[in-house]
């Protein structure tokens, strides 16, 4: 197709068939020894037999062992190379990926940084007249002691990574890269970072003695690996903490040129910091595909280096302009090949309309909201035994999914809705700017709709004589819920409900209440951004924002919305004055002079206000049920109507019904 993500290239002697690769990701199944299993095996080899030319695993402990309790009581799993022991699972993984012929190497760290209780020096960070507070204390309310590693740690560390890269090239693998990025994530960025590093002996002070920790890894990793076996290192374009961590300055001036003389083959290029500054890493919905990209380009053009583009690319043809236009060599998309790991071969297929593109929901990521086969364990999707007649009543992503497998494997479905399109609530959430990106699901579920010649059926509230015209074997449920306006604003002017706003939009006042909090607080800063005059009301705390949402979502909002101590160096980062937010009050009466709210001192004040959006709690749809239950042989609720909840419950109801009819 004359795309150069799928020429072929060369990392020291290591031939790639494409440019297009699947990233170090932490979330790979695993045993609670840190040994791999058969979902680990088809977690790489799904990403190989999909088209992408080099799989990487995430984060593999080099050594020493980690504390496994640890491990078990925070429900963390891990890979690990630390003994002889997992070489025979390497090889199992390698040969796996090798059959769909794609690469395969093994990101390896050693004691996790500061993030796992070892740093190069103290906490505060970045120092005592500057703290900050980190995602450990901000959503667990959990501080991890942090001990300061000492020389004769540091020494066993660096024999620790030499010789589990001895082991990955034993089990067969194609390369391995040392990770030096993501801040407190990692022991080797960590030293990197003066956020982190305060040290007085040579591993601290100066940029080559920060850098020392890592580059003497590499020469040691290089001793055990032999001249001919590519070395790549994962570093920080910009930590995202402005003058006091690493900025794309320092990188370009200092890093770049330490991994060079060290002896790397390659620079995997990302961005961020997981404890202080995560946006880099679990991108969020409310940043444009790509956004880090510029940053990464400014990397290459200081090296003769392969660099390796990374963040939030979900779509193969911006990956191909990113390499056209010369700002990386190579580009992982890791969310994307999660959301649909036969993303690539799909396209070369011309079948572009099937891929099913990544939302940026940042939940999970593995298992994946809306691919219930990413999941370790799941229902295999089989022809069924016999074809039956299927009423789908509800077109939302759930009564979708359900439809999608229903008819995949082999019955005759028939689906009906109420409303003129397709997508339920989520369709409605897709119209706010910043959730667009839930608009990936809803398009890729109406073109199934229509490739899977399902009997689609707009407009129409199904009814009980639906069921005796239709005579399904089964029926499924899947009528959603509804946002519930409280008394004290039902029949009053300028009420809308959320969904209501979000499709009437135009109609909304210059002057805006939002009340609710969870999904209030999206929509109260996009009309914010849009220069309404926006107050965000509720009744509880500033951690009910965004509650609904993964870390990542809730960071973002509560950065611009509340004085969580968060490092705010970065422009998205900062506090803004508008929305005004009224935590902890109550709605005491609503007129035409405004909403009167009520503080938790039994302070009063009166809110003007042109529009009220009400965005609380929901009940469920779920009526008909008993109107229908016993009418067909088997009726099933599923998604909100069964209990209100997320895209992924969902997605996970509708599969679990689908898959057994």
């Amino acid at each position: 197709m004359g795309k150069k993500i799928f020429e072929p290239i060369e990392i020291n002697g290591m031939k790639l068939k494409n440019r297009l690769g699947f990233p170090p990701f932490l979330n790979m199944p695993a045993e609670q020894d840190c040994s791999i299993n058969e979902q680990t095996v088809r977690w790489f080899e799904d990403r190989a037999k999909g088209g992408a030319g080099l799989v990487m695993t995430g984060a593999v402990v080099a050594g020493p062992p980690p504390d496994l309790e640890m491990l078990k009581l925070f429900q963390i799993t891990r890979v690990g190379l630390y003994e002889d022991k997992f070489i025979e699972g390497f090889a199992r993984m390698a040969e796996a990926v090798h059959a769909h012929g794609a690469k395969f190497g093994v990101q390896l760290e050693g004691l996790g940084g500061v993030i796992s209780g070892f740093g190069p020096s103290l906490p505060p960070y970045p120092d005592a007249e500057n703290p900050t507070v980190d995602m450990l204390k901000i959503h667990y309310d959990f501080e991890m002691p942090v001990a300061e590693i000492s020389i004769e740690q540091i020494e066993e560390v660096k024999q620790c990574f030499a010789d589990a890269a001895a082991r990955a090239k034993k089990a067969g693998l194609d390369c391995v890269e040392l990770h030096c990025a993501h801040g407190g994530a990692t022991l080797n960025c960590s030293f990197i970072s003066p956020y982190y590093n305060r040290r007085t002996d040579k591993y601290g002070g100066n940029w080559e003695n920060r850098l020392r920790l890592s580059t003497e890894i590499i020469q040691k990793m290089r001793e055990a690996v032999g001249p001919d076996f590519p070395i790549l290192a994962r570093i920080d374009s910009d930590q995202l903490l402005g003058e006091k961590g690493i900025t794309l300055k320092d990188t370009i001036k200092h890093v770049v040129p330490a991994m060079e003389k060290a002896g790397v083959d390659c620079l995997d290029v990302t961005q961020g910091d997981i404890l202080r500054s995560g946006e880099g890493i679990l991108i969020p919905m409310y940043y444009s595909r790509g956004c880090f990209m510029d940053m990464t380009a400014q990397v290459k053009q200081a090296t003769k280096l392969p660099v390796i583009g990374v963040g939030r690319i979900i779509d193969i043809d911006m990956a191909d302009q990113f390499l056209e236009e010369g700002k990386a060599d190579m580009v992982f998309m890791g969310r994307q090949l999660t959301s649909d790991p036969d993303t690539p071969n799909k396209y070369l297929a011309g079948k572009t309309d099937e891929i099913r593109k990544c939302i940026a929901c940042n939940v999970g990521c593995g298992p994946c909201p809306i691919n219930y086969e990413i999941h370790q364990e799941h229902i295999p999707l089989t022809q069924a035994e016999t074809s039956k007649r299927i009423l789908v009543i509800g077109g939302g992503i759930g009564g979708m999914e359900a439809a999608r497998i229903c008819a995949t494997r082999g019955h005759e479905v028939t689906l009906m809705e109420k409303n003129a399109k397709l997508g339920g609530t989520v369709a409605s959430l897709a119209l706010d700017p910043l959730n667009a990106e839930f608009g990936n699901f809803t398009e890729y579920l109406g073109t199934q709709m229509e490739k899977l010649n399902i009997d689609v059926r707009l407009n129409r509230e199904a009814v009980e004589a639906d069921i005796a015209n239709l005579n399904p074997d089964a029926v499924i449920l899947a009528t959603g819920a509804s946002l519930k306006i409280p008394e004290i604003a039902q029949g009053k002017p300028g009420v809308m409900d959320h969904i209501e706003a979000l499709e009437r939009r135009d109609e909304i006042g210059k002057r805006v209440v939002v009340w609710g909090l969870m999904y209030g607080a999206e929509l109260a800063i996009s009309l914010a951004k849009e220069g309404k005059e926006v107050t965000l009301i509720g009744e509880a705390g500033e951690k009910t924002m965004a509650s609904h949402a993964s870390n990542p979502r809730k960071d973002w909002v509560w950065r611009k919305l509340t004085d969580i101590k968060y490092a705010r160096e970065t422009p998205e980062a900062k506090r803004v004055d508008n929305p005004v937010v009224k935590l902890n009050v109550k709605v005491k009466g609503i007129t035409t002079e405004g909403i009167e709210v009520e503080d938790k001192e039994g302070m009063k004040s009166v809110l003007p206000y042109d529009t009220l959006v009400i965005s609380r709690g929901r009940e469920k749809n779920d009526s008909l049920f008993a109107k229908i239950e016993g009418k067909a042989s088997e009726v099933y609720k599923i998604g909100d109507c069964s209990a209100a909840g997320d895209i992924q419950k969902a997605v996970w109801s509708a599969n679990e019904i689908a898959r057994k009819i």
